[in-house]
């Protein structure tokens, strides 16, 4: 697989993906997605832009079928679902993980047009906790009766990056923002952290392999579906990051250059730490089966690229926004 997004022109890109409802979501390559964000950086949409964005790519998990993955999931061997569920338990942890925390952020809002399009945002990461946990409760299956104690049930507390980023750096920022609404280098910090690290680096490195790797099994069903449409959301809540990076960076860079700057130094080992988890098996990156869709492909190979793409597609927002950082 390479690097490079595919390309495609602006009014493809716009009607593949901009204008996809969710049940074509199957027909959606993630490279797609990933060009509808970089083609953005070009020329970065409005706080009002995205917000209308938001609004017409809406979409409603209850109206996924998993069936087919059901079968699917019965289907396969236990070192294989061991394998799945340690990746997706990432995702659906780190979706309620960035929903519980985001409230301080809207009402840190330096203006109504972030304010409105940040109460979108929220929106979004409850819709993509609840798709998770739809698909844990009738693929995977759970006996937990209610979301909390399901998020109990799978969160990764082994990964001692995770936990530094998730339950500790992310939730204290937020609190920050909580208790002073008005401190700009606590919401420079957040965003930096929140939009262009945690989802702009991690999460949509990790969607690109895993999506990558559905499509070419031909696995496009409602998981497919679901995990496509959270990948266009959280690629429109990077570009609301890097334009208010900008915009912020614009206003007073010597204020928030160092306040960018210093998030991502502290930011880039953590990265690491969740693609290079000390301790785990690389076989997390891929089964015996891998070089039959991913010719020539070993997990160690996997690994080091998801890492060297991570850092780049952050150098390259980081540039986007007028920092010219080294990742």
């Amino acid at each position: 697989m390479a690097v490079e997004v595919r390309q495609l022109g602006d009014d493809q890109l716009e009607e593949r993906v901009g204008g996809a409802k969710l049940q074509a979501m199957d027909q959606v390559y993630i490279d797609d997605v990933l060009a509808y964000t970089e083609r953005g950086l070009d020329s970065l949409p409005s706080y009002m832009d995205l917000y209308r964005r938001a609004i017409k790519q809406a979409w409603n998990p209850d109206e996924l079928d998993f069936s087919a993955d059901r079968r699917e999931w019965d289907s396969l061997s236990p070192e294989t679902k061991q394998r799945r569920v340690a990746g997706l338990r990432l995702f659906f942890d780190g979706e309620e993980r960035v929903a519980s925390i985001l409230a301080p952020f809207v009402w840190a809002a330096p203006t109504k047009e972030i304010e409105a399009f940040a109460a979108t945002q929220l929106t979004d990461e409850v819709r993509h906790t609840v798709f998770f946990e739809r698909y844990w409760r009738e693929v995977i299956g759970t006996s937990a009766t209610d979301l909390g104690t399901l998020i109990d049930e799978v969160r990764p507390t082994e990964i001692p990056a995770y936990r530094q980023v998730f339950y500790d750096w992310l939730p204290g920022v937020a609190q920050r923002l909580a208790s002073d609404p008005k401190d700009l280098d606590g919401t420079v910090e957040f965003v930096t952290l929140y939009h262009l690290v945690v989802e702009g680096a991690l999460f949509l490195t990790g969607m690109r392999y895993l999506l990558e790797g559905a499509r070419r099994w031909n696995r496009t069903w409602a998981f497919y579906k679901g995990f496509t449409a959270t990948t266009r959301d959280e690629s429109r809540h990077v570009l609301f990051g890097v334009r208010f990076l900008r915009d912020m960076v614009a206003q007073d860079p010597a204020r928030f250059v160092p306040v960018v700057r210093g998030t991502i130094d502290r930011a880039m080992p953590l990265i690491e730490g969740h693609i290079k988890p000390a301790g785990a098996p690389i076989s997390l990156y891929g089964g015996k089966h891998l070089e039959v869709v991913w010719p020539g492909y070993t997990p160690e190979r996997m690994q080091k690229e998801m890492l060297e793409y991570a850092r780049m597609i952050l150098t390259r927002r980081l540039h986007a926004a007028g920092l010219a950082i080294a990742a």
